[in-house]
């Protein structure tokens, strides 16, 4: 038996935590492709390695459960979609069509969605 039970709260804001760090972690990867390992795309590698760390930062803000912790995790998934949604007009409004990262940001612009409801719904 658990002495120590988690708060309702507390098992949301961990939730959001580890969706906030796979969320980075995508967006890690998605940079690292555009730097030239799949193709190089410069212009959306350093938005998104900008997004992972900062993401990823709040990420673990949040699963330590520090002072401010949910401010930030809010900021910075906001921070996250702004970033998503300029991508989504860079590709939609291109002259290359790149279905894979279009894909990718409507997916991730879902995720970041359901984080900021459950960010909000926690508070």
């Amino acid at each position: 038996m658990n002495a120590n039970p988690v708060s309702r709260t507390n098992a949301s804001l961990i939730l959001v935590g580890r969706l906030m760090l796979a969320e980075a972690v995508t967006f890690a990867i998605a940079s690292i492709l555009h730097f030239g390992v799949a193709e190089s795309f410069i212009d959306a590698a350093i938005p998104e390695a900008i997004i992972a760390v900062v993401l990823g930062a709040a990420a673990i803000a949040v699963m330590r459960r520090g002072a401010g912790s949910w401010g930030l995790a809010l900021a910075a998934t906001l921070f996250a979609l702004a970033g998503v949604i300029i991508g989504l007009s860079v590709i939609i409004g291109g002259p290359v069509s790149r279905p894979i990262d279009l894909a990718y940001h409507a997916t991730i612009l879902v995720a970041l969605v359901g984080t900021v409801v459950l960010l909000l719904r926690s508070r």
